[in-house]
């Protein structure tokens, strides 16, 4: 006579088991047989660049700018841009007297970024 609180295992309580060693060989197997990646494929998981590009010079800046855009269209990637940020000032007030006499005039200058 069985109790319902017995330690009895029964064939039934292995089925589990083997269906889970077998799982595991069938997955090891799979993964075997699974298709290398190729580079192609890596490259286009690759992460966003994105790249800021500063200077006093607008030209020279448009034609770095396009060069690149350029490249990147010729490896048929995904090009987003250029995005222009807005001009930066850097405005300095100098004394015009060298040695400190005279008036209080000032040369005010400004660098466009």
């Amino acid at each position: 006579k069985v109790r319902s609180g017995s330690r009895h295992r029964g064939p039934s309580d292995r089925a589990p088991q083997l269906t889970a060693v077998s799982a595991a060989k069938e997955q090891r197997q799979a993964m075997a047989t699974k298709p290398v990646k190729s580079l192609e494929a890596e490259e286009q998981r690759l992460h966003r660049i994105r790249i800021t590009l500063t200077s006093r010079n607008v030209k020279s800046l448009e034609k770095v700018c396009a060069d690149l855009i350029a490249g990147a269209r010729e490896k048929e990637l995904h090009v987003a841009g250029p995005v222009r940020l807005p001009t930066r000032h850097l405005r300095l007030c100098v004394r015009k007297s060298p040695n400190g006499e005279g008036t209080n005039t000032f040369d005010r200058w400004e660098m466009r970024i």
